[in-house]
């Protein structure tokens, strides 16, 4: 469309939420867009006016939670009045492999967002990414961002809350293991060798996807350091990051010819124990998983010209058990499917 956005997050909640006539919803953040597309006119229609339509009816009853009700409530700003404190440096390292150029891709940005799904789950074997296109998945991950909360648009890491570990699986030209990833210099450091598959899997909930593709994501968050300049308000600034790398990462794969899922489900604890992570480091809140997608039949044509394609229940599962005396504790039987069997 030709228009730019900037995301707005340091915003009265209950303000907003007055304003949009909003009772039982909470406003997260503006997207304003300008650009000569977006008509410069304000909006003066008066009062509300709804357009129609019956919502879905989800459940027939309200499901509480309370905890998710009060971290809202704590991290909810009253008044945006103060500016947006500008937080200390993150940590600052480097490893021992620097990332390579980027990858190219010839889709128009048009052209990706509309075929752009979470994946349901990973093809196995020896199918790779190359160590280009990973490069691209961390630089990506780590430009700049249009956010206030960022406080610094020329490329500055100066607000950035969260690091990214990759478990590397099927990457040509880079040994299996853990690394962790340094965005200053764009490089990466080896901290667990070896193949990270099953454990991938095990600690993202005993979901095999984490394993069956070729590279997956812890993302770390430093939640004391965005505490100490933001308050409780500091957590959300946190995850609104989180959100954005994964969006970076959608886009990126699907741009280079692979898919992406995000992962909201794992043992907390358990990663930042295998990671090595105490909380003065930082925090797991997301995970992230990127390969080559098994088809989704619900997103199939129905003339059958897919109809030799591989789907998810192509194969039976190959039940692998994680050890419990690597990470303390026991899990389910982590499922890698039979397309591994090869890689």
């Amino acid at each position: 469309m030709g228009a730019a956005a900037f995301a707005l997050v340091h915003l009265a909640d209950d303000s907003l939420a007055e304003l949009l006539g909003l009772t039982d919803e909470w406003p997260l953040l503006v997207v304003p867009l300008h650009g000569e597309r977006i008509p410069a006119e304000p909006h003066t229609t008066p009062g509300t006016e709804w357009l129609g339509g019956v919502p879905n009816v989800l459940s027939h009853e309200q499901v509480p939670y309370p905890l998710i009700d009060a971290v809202h409530a704590s991290s909810k700003l009253v008044s945006p009045a103060e500016p947006l404190a500008v937080a200390d440096p993150p940590q600052v390292g480097s490893g021992e492999i620097s990332l390579a150029a980027d990858a190219k891709s010839v889709l128009s940005f048009g052209d990706v967002v509309r075929k752009r799904r979470s994946a349901l789950d990973f093809r196995g074997g020896p199918q790779t990414i190359s160590f280009e296109q990973l490069s691209t998945l961390l630089e990506a991950a780590s430009r700049p961002f249009a956010a206030d909360f960022e406080n610094d648009l020329a490329g500055s890491q100066a607000s950035r809350y969260i690091q990214l570990y990759s478990y590397v699986h099927r990457v040509d030209q880079l040994a299996a293991g853990v690394y962790r990833y340094w965005a200053v210099d764009g490089s990466l450091e080896l901290v667990k060798p070896g193949d990270q598959r099953v454990m991938a899997a095990a600690l993202s909930l005993g979901q095999e996807l984490a394993g069956n593709a070729c590279v997956a994501f812890s993302m770390i968050a430093d939640l004391e350091r965005a505490a100490r300049v933001h308050g409780n308000r500091g957590y959300r600034y946190a995850h609104y990051e989180a959100g954005a790398i994964g969006q970076r990462l959608y886009v990126a794969a699907e741009a280079m010819g692979f898919q992406s899922t995000g992962i909201g489900a794992f043992f907390d604890d358990e990663v930042n124990r295998y990671l090595d992570i105490d909380r003065s480091q930082g925090q797991v809140i997301y995970h992230f998983a990127c390969g080559y997608a098994v088809t989704d039949a619900r997103l199939e044509a129905q003339d059958g010209s897919h109809e030799n394609r591989e789907t998810i229940n192509s194969a039976p599962p190959i039940a692998i058990t994680s050890s419990s005396s690597a990470i303390g504790r026991s899990f389910p039987p982590v499922a890698l499917t039979s397309r591994d069997r090869n890689s």
